[in-house]
């Protein structure tokens, strides 16, 4: 368990930090519709609470998708 002993500000910088990160990530993955199996799927909006993603090809948009 790690305990953070900072303030707010620097609990946010932090937060934003490790967000941007997660964005480089270094291999690549496939993002797949669980709907119709295509691989035109792309972010489409998200937020603290997780992200939502969308498939070209069938219209399906959610936060359930399938990586390869």
């Amino acid at each position: 368990m790690y305990l953070f002993m900072g303030n707010d500000e620097d609990l946010e910088k932090l937060d934003e930090l490790i967000k941007e990160e997660e964005k480089k990530s270094p291999a690549k993955k496939v993002l797949v519709c669980p709907v119709c199996n295509s691989t035109d799927v792309v972010y489409y909006i998200g937020g603290e609470l997780g992200y939502q993603y969308r498939c070209k090809n069938c219209g399906y948009t959610g936060a359930f998708i399938l990586e390869k």
